[in-house]
């Protein structure tokens, strides 16, 4: 939806939007608040009634900054409970039964999977708190159980760190998935090798390909001597793989990411769609996801544009996944030369998780360069780059 079509609907000014949007207005008026949730499908606590501090200072900024603080206030505790979890449990705690607990890890990972960080982030910390009260009081079978969803709902905070740019609270929260999936018995290790894999999107963002190499070496040795009765075992190899087709794609090496796809694609054929397994969500439709990726990787653009032809998601399929192909194919046409489509699909990646969209480095990076070679920048455009901040 259009921000002009959206003001429709709620039954105000574009323009008054638009300065919501950005952080210049403060959306204080209920009605107006709960018409918006309606609209975008969203609950009305979702959206910030205070006025964001950052946008009041925002002609002092500089060119790429971003206007997170609000998010980052909120991620305090999140930090705590990461950092403390070698202390004993909260004895004030009284965890509830186990189905519950899982449900609710189920809903914090939809939230981060959806990119929306701000009613995950309010309940992660309570959650953490009350699995960690729960490894002490269950036994057995159980007690492993709940330590494997520890492990789970801790992979939130890597979620959000990596969206926020917090790169500590990324390094704690992986941390402390290994820390819990240690004691998770049956679980582990899929566990450790899941959180290995995360680790490499993380040295990506820094160019260290010897460390990825390293780490995705690590996460292998994990699986090594597991049956097929291991709980996410093959799944966990599967995305190992398809983690080093993508950095064979950095460092250019063709063969290995046709390789690793191949190697993926033959283990997704026995596992089917397993979208909520690490959260990774790994089957034939990401090793699909993945091949694109490798490519623009490798800077093979056209390859990548057209190996993500006739793309289809299932139902239901994770929204940031769905919404970094988009990103991956605005990367992709944007180096050929192609803004028009560079645009619709950083569009598109907005459309389906705006709050990754908005953060997202791969997209900040794009619209600048989609600004600074365009003679004169369609309206679309300078939306776009002012909705991300960047001046």
């Amino acid at each position: 939806m259009s921000l002009r079509q959206v003001a429709e609907q709620a039954g105000i000014s574009a323009g008054h939007l638009s300065r919501i949007e950005r952080g210049e207005r403060v959306l204080d008026r209920v009605t107006v608040r709960v018409r918006l949730a309606e609209i975008l499908g969203v609950s009305p606590d979702d959206f910030a009634v205070e006025r964001n501090h950052a946008s009041t200072n925002a002609r002092t900024s500089q060119v790429g900054t971003t206007r997170y603080e609000p998010l980052q206030e909120l991620v305090k505790p999140i930090s705590a409970a990461l950092d403390l979890f070698d202390l004993p449990p909260d004895e004030s705690v009284i965890p509830r039964p186990l189905p519950a607990l899982g449900a609710h890890v189920r809903r914090v990972n939809q939230l981060a999977q959806a990119a929306r960080y701000k009613p995950m982030v309010r309940e992660l910390p309570g959650l953490l708190s009350e699995l960690h009260a729960a490894t002490q009081l269950l036994t057995g079978n159980d007690q492993q159980r709940v330590w494997a969803l520890l492990a789970e709902a801790a992979r939130c905070g890597h979620s959000v760190g990596i969206a926020i740019g917090a790169n500590d609270l990324s390094v704690h929260a992986l941390q402390h998935v290994d820390w819990a999936a240690t004691h998770a018995g049956d679980w582990s290790p899929g566990w450790r090798a899941a959180r290995e894999y995360l680790r490499v999107t993380a040295y990506m963002r820094a160019r260290d390909y010897e460390a990825c190499w390293r780490l995705n070496a690590a996460g292998v040795a994990h699986l090594d001597g597991t049956d097929s009765d291991t709980p996410g075992a093959l799944i966990a190899r599967g995305q190992l793989h398809l983690g080093a087709s993508t950095i064979a794609g950095y460092v250019g090496d063709l063969d290995a990411v046709a390789r690793h796809i191949t190697e993926a694609g033959r283990i997704a054929a026995i596992t089917g769609e397993q979208p909520e397994r690490f959260w990774f969500g790994f089957g034939p439709t990401n090793v699909r996801v993945h091949r694109v990726t490798a490519l623009v990787a490798a800077q093979e653009d056209a390859r990548a544009v057209e190996a993500a032809k006739g793309m289809r998601f299932p139902s239901g399929w994770l929204p940031t996944r769905i919404g970094h192909f988009h990103l991956d194919l605005a990367r992709a046409w944007q180096r050929l030369g192609k803004p028009d489509e560079a645009l619709e699909a950083l569009l598109t990646a907005r459309r389906i998780a705006p709050g990754q969209a908005r953060r997202h480095p791969l997209a900040r990076d794009t619209v600048a360069r989609l600004r600074r070679s365009a003679r004169r920048p369609s309206s679309a455009l300078l939306e776009y780059a002012a909705w991300i901040g960047l001046q």
